[in-house]
């Protein structure tokens, strides 16, 4: 009821700054509604996530303006074929990795009379 009351001694006064007081009164309640309105909003979203932190951070990150992580679509080339799922991709590297561990052949180990595998004999083996 102040903002109204403000503005009914506006309309009946001259003083100039008295109309001020009103113009920079209604400029602060504005914000202050819209910041109630704003963390309203954010109570919400946060209430109906899954995983409320990352659903907290994501909104500070917006409200500080920090751009969001825009995801890139990844994409892999092999047999002339352009593979563009993730889980696609994430196959074919694993198996290409345990064919390179498999064909190293790291059982033979010359070098050394212990039971456990050294690795420096490893590397020697593989780099003369």
């Amino acid at each position: 009821m102040r903002k109204r009351e403000l503005l009914l001694l506006c309309r009946h006064s001259n003083d100039p700054n008295l109309k001020t007081y009103y113009k920079r009164y209604c400029k602060l309640l504005s914000k202050v509604i819209l910041s109630t309105k704003k963390k309203l909003h954010h109570n919400k979203i946060i209430l109906n996530s899954n995983n409320k932190m990352i659903t907290t951070w994501k909104i500070i990150s917006h409200e500080n303006g920090k751009p969001n992580h825009c995801k890139n679509t990844v994409s892999l080339k092999t047999d002339n074929k352009e593979i563009t799922n993730e889980n696609s991709i994430i196959n074919i590297f694993n198996s290409y990795y345990s064919s390179i561990a498999e064909s190293l052949n790291l059982g033979n180990n010359k070098h050394t009379n212990i039971k456990e595998p050294n690795p420096l004999s490893y590397l020697i083996n593989s780099f003369h």
